[in-house]
């Protein structure tokens, strides 16, 4: 019932896994699998939770990489439901997500078959790195004590390349920002 819908709510990939919230059964459920899980804390409202589902969780090739290798687990930073974490120790989704000291959405934890945390985002990452990520922990290169920075550094990225557009409005350099006036910032 659209009533009923909080206002920013946006449905999540039916390939979810739904979850009792038991972490500790979801992380050996995955391993069973031959799968990682992903901790996707949300909140209604959130653009970039949006983009995400939008862009990443929306890319037929990002799909099959994340349905082939792990299990998502969506928690509402600002939920109820009650949660079993890493040790056993039931709370509310909004008390798990303090103790994990999660402030950003949309926050992800990639989670290893020891309940362990190898990666967490916090914030938005575009899909071309949000893929790096999930490749990195797909073939588990952390257990051949490869970084991350090494791993991303490997695939010799690119550095960006364009030109900086200057306008006739821009404020000339050095920037002094501040004192008492009005600064507008346009992006």
């Amino acid at each position: 019932m659209p009533a009923l819908v909080n206002p920013g709510y946006h449905e999540h990939p039916y390939w979810f896994k739904i979850s009792f919230l038991d972490i500790r059964e979801d992380v050996a459920d995955a391993a069973t699998a031959d799968k990682r899980v992903i901790l996707y804390f949300f909140q209604d409202g959130c653009p970039y939770c949006a983009k995400l589902l939008q862009e990443s969780f929306a890319d037929r090739a990002m799909v099959e990489l994340v349905r082939a290798h792990f299990e998502v687990v969506a928690i509402n930073i600002w939920g109820d439901r009650e949660v079993t974490d890493f040790l056993g120790k039931p709370a509310t989704e909004k008390a798990f997500v303090a103790d994990l000291r999660v402030q950003f959405t949309p926050t992800l934890l990639l989670l290893d078959e020891q309940s362990r945390v190898v990666l967490r985002i916090d914030g938005y990452f575009p899909p071309h790195k949000f893929r790096t990520v999930l490749r990195y922990m797909a073939e588990r290169r952390e257990q051949r004590e490869e970084s991350f920075g090494d791993f991303y550094l490997s695939l010799n990225p690119k550095a960006a390349t364009g030109k900086l557009h200057r306008e006739g409005s821009f404020l000339k350099a050095p920037l002094e920002l501040a004192g008492n006036r009005e600064l507008a910032v346009r992006d």
